[in-house]
């Protein structure tokens, strides 16, 4: 029964992964190329992470806190580097780095895989399982006999 479950939530997670997938090529193909610069370091729990300043085609600049954080900080203030954003909505900035465009994408399908595999492999094996469970109980009625 368990295997049913683990194939049912893998095959979920797939789709789900597939469907990020398509929303960030999406993104990439009606994204706009920008370079941002770092303007400042944010300090989180002992940690640097960096805020860029990114040049829009709107009238104000828009500012993007990046999720990585380190110490010591692996940026510096005046670095720049190439971000991606929708023209439509220019706060939906992402850094076009591969990890940073297809994070969630990845994330679904390394959970989802194994579970597939499981699941799939207990499915294409149960019936090899079942005729060794009734020849097992088959040979031990013939030995009390």
């Amino acid at each position: 029964m368990l295997y049913k479950i683990y194939l049912l939530t893998g095959i979920i997670l797939l789709l789900v992964s597939f469907y990020q997938l398509k929303r960030s090529l999406d993104f990439i193909g009606r994204g706009q190329r920008t370079t941002g610069t770092v303007t400042s370091l944010e300090e989180i729990d002992g940690a640097f992470s960096p805020v860029f300043t990114l040049k829009t085609g709107g009238d104000a600049p828009v500012r993007y806190h990046h999720a990585a954080a380190s110490n010591p900080s692996a940026w510096a203030i005046g670095e720049e580097a190439i971000f991606l954003y929708d023209p439509a909505d220019p706060q939906s900035a992402k850094m076009l780095q591969y990890f940073w465009l297809f994070n969630w994408a990845l994330l679904y399908l390394v959970i989802a895989l194994p579970l597939l595999i499981f699941g799939i492999g207990y499915f294409w094996l149960r019936p090899l399982f079942r005729a060794r469970r009734s020849d097992n109980f088959q040979m031990q009625s013939n030995r009390e006999r």
